[in-house]
């Protein structure tokens, strides 16, 4: 049977705050353009021939029954439901091959991993306090 992010979050206590709305690759959902639905985000992907009401997510940590940008995500589906993890910083192979292969095409992507080093370097209670 397959554990949800959502019961993964209740049992790590975790509330609708800047942590929640950090995923565990790393990135920052609070200021993502496709879960804020940025006018400049939907039209980029009219110009790309999809339909503007498809661009939709509601972030990794939610129950995951809604929208989701990638729903197949490796790196969830590894941190989250395979190790039980809240950040991949905390697993013992970080950084694996799938962040390796997964920060090769996208500037964000490889600031999601640095912010990821940082809260393994201080730990994630302390990132939060200074960054959060």
């Amino acid at each position: 049977m397959t554990v949800c992010f959502f019961e993964v979050a209740e049992e790590l206590n975790l509330e609708k705050s800047k942590r929640w709305f950090l995923t565990p690759c790393g990135l920052d959902c609070c200021t993502c353009p496709i879960r804020l639905r940025t006018k400049e985000e939907l039209d980029y992907w009219k110009d790309q021939n999809v339909n503007p009401d498809k661009i939709r997510c509601d972030g990794c940590r939610s129950d995951r029954t809604g929208h989701h940008w990638s729903p197949d995500c490796k790196i969830l589906q590894c941190c989250v439901y395979e190790q039980h993890l809240e950040f991949c910083a905390e697993c013992a192979d970080f950084p694996c091959s799938i962040l390796a292969e997964w920060v090769e095409n996208y500037e964000h992507h490889a600031q999601a991993v640095q912010r990821l080093h940082k809260m393994k370097e201080i730990g994630i209670d302390e990132w939060l306090k200074k960054y959060g």
